[in-house]
């Protein structure tokens, strides 16, 4: 049937906390619980196999998604400069039923409703501070275990604290 290209929009909004248990001066464990909402875009793709009109929808939906786990860090500092190892596990689930998938053809009409899942992410990264106020990092994460899985993901941050 051939390769599609395509586009789509999301937006997310999350809240994550955690505390930091000092186990010497530069290492740490640090608990952490994270809620995040958003807003997924639908598309809807058409093609012909033959004379029979295919299509398949993705509907929008809002996903709800949490996350329990642990990191643990070492800080390696020196005269003007300061840079956090990180290494973690956590569980990340879904609180409510992703999208639905409709796939039409001459034969009519089938719809799949997406389920909820969760899997196990395994990340490592870095926060390299800038100024006392300011820090950057760059952080590698993948998942194991569920039925949709990311394979590789890279996350760079910019954060400033107040």
């Amino acid at each position: 049937l051939g390769t599609k290209h395509y586009n789509t929009h999301s937006w997310y909004a999350g809240a994550e906390t955690g505390y930091r248990y000092h186990l010497t001066e530069e290492t740490f464990i640090e608990p952490q619980a994270e809620l995040v909402y958003g807003a997924v875009s639908g598309k809807t793709f058409r093609w012909k196999d033959g004379d029979m009109d295919l299509s398949m929808k993705n509907r929008d939906f809002s996903p709800l998604i949490g996350r329990t786990g642990i990191e643990l860090g070492k800080t390696f500092s020196g005269k003007d400069w300061s840079v956090t190892a990180r290494a973690g596990t956590s569980w990340q689930f879904d609180l409510l039923n992703n999208g639905e998938t409709v796939l039409r053809d001459a034969s009519g009409e089938k719809r799949i409703k997406g389920e909820k899942d969760s899997r196990m992410l395994f990340n490592v990264g870095m926060n390299a501070q800038i100024k006392d106020n300011m820090r950057f990092g760059l952080e590698f994460e993948k998942s194991a275990f569920g039925k949709y899985n990311v394979d590789n993901a890279v996350n760079a941050n910019f954060r400033y604290m107040f």
